[in-house]
């Protein structure tokens, strides 16, 4: 596919539905309850509206695309009692309550599938709901895997998953195997090679360049699980935001990138 746009924003790993995820204020359930945020909840809710003003000032009155990069929702996982309410429904409604107030100036929505344990196709139906954009493949408003043609002519190659790791020092070596991986692997089998890859999954934020090519990753919007906890126990969860600009670029250059990354709460 190609844009116009001259902007993207990328955000991932929501995990709305967790009791560490992100939680929108005055949510009622199916039910009829209501489910009020936690205090770890309250603090995330006012990072994610600190972000949003942080992009807003970066994309002013210019068109952009917004692409979600998996894992919207929490889903029912590893048997997790950390959920929100007893009804699935429920974090499909709240993550829209998320998502839907930034859409105020009209992007162009992107939405890449997350994990299967945690998304199922829920994430398709979000898609749907909030008028995102379709999968030629698939014809269903999310993608398995978005490439995007940037208007300098530059390809980026959008999908959730990448290795994880424990070692912090070897984070930006996983960003640019995963580059350099894909590249070959297209490059062998006679297919155009992304210029740049965005990445989600790890939960940890990241970019990498060598003034040609480059990946990046988002942060997760979720604390650190039980489960989470056994895999990485050590770790600080760092929701962050990702702004693509080729505002000013020229055809064949990479866009400027801004990135915002902020310790959450532990």
């Amino acid at each position: 596919m190609k844009t116009d746009n001259r902007k993207q924003v990328l955000i991932s790993d929501l995990h709305t539905w967790s009791t560490v995820g992100i939680w929108p204020e005055g949510f009622i359930s199916k039910a009829g309850s209501h489910v009020g945020q936690n205090k770890y909840q309250g603090l995330l809710w006012e990072i994610w509206n600190h972000m949003w003003d942080w992009a807003f000032e970066i994309i002013g009155g210019d068109p952009y695309d917004l692409i979600i990069n998996g894992d919207i929702v929490e889903g029912d996982h590893h048997r997790s009692k950390q959920v929100m309410t007893g009804d699935r429904d429920d974090q499909m409604i709240a993550a829209e309550m998320i998502i839907r107030p930034r859409l105020c100036y009209d992007p162009s929505l992107f939405i890449v599938q997350g994990t299967e344990c945690h998304t199922h196709d829920d994430e398709l139906w979000i898609g749907q709901e909030l008028g995102a954009h379709k999968d030629p493949s698939t014809g269903h408003h999310a993608f398995r895997r978005l490439e995007l043609e940037l208007p300098t002519g530059k390809l980026l190659a959008v999908s959730h998953h990448m290795p994880t790791t424990k070692r912090i020092w070897t984070e930006a070596n996983a960003l640019n195997a995963e580059l350099q991986n894909e590249v070959a692997e297209k490059v062998r089998n006679g297919v155009r090679p992304p210029d740049m890859i965005a990445r989600a999954h790890r939960h940890i934020h990241g970019y990498y360049s060598n003034g040609r090519q480059a990946a990046c990753c988002t942060g997760a919007w979720q604390g650190l699980t039980r489960f989470g906890d056994k895999v990485v126990p050590h770790a600080i969860p760092a929701p962050s935001m990702i702004i693509l600009d080729s505002s000013h670029k020229e055809e064949g250059e990479l866009p400027t990138i801004h990135e915002k990354v902020v310790s959450a709460p532990h």
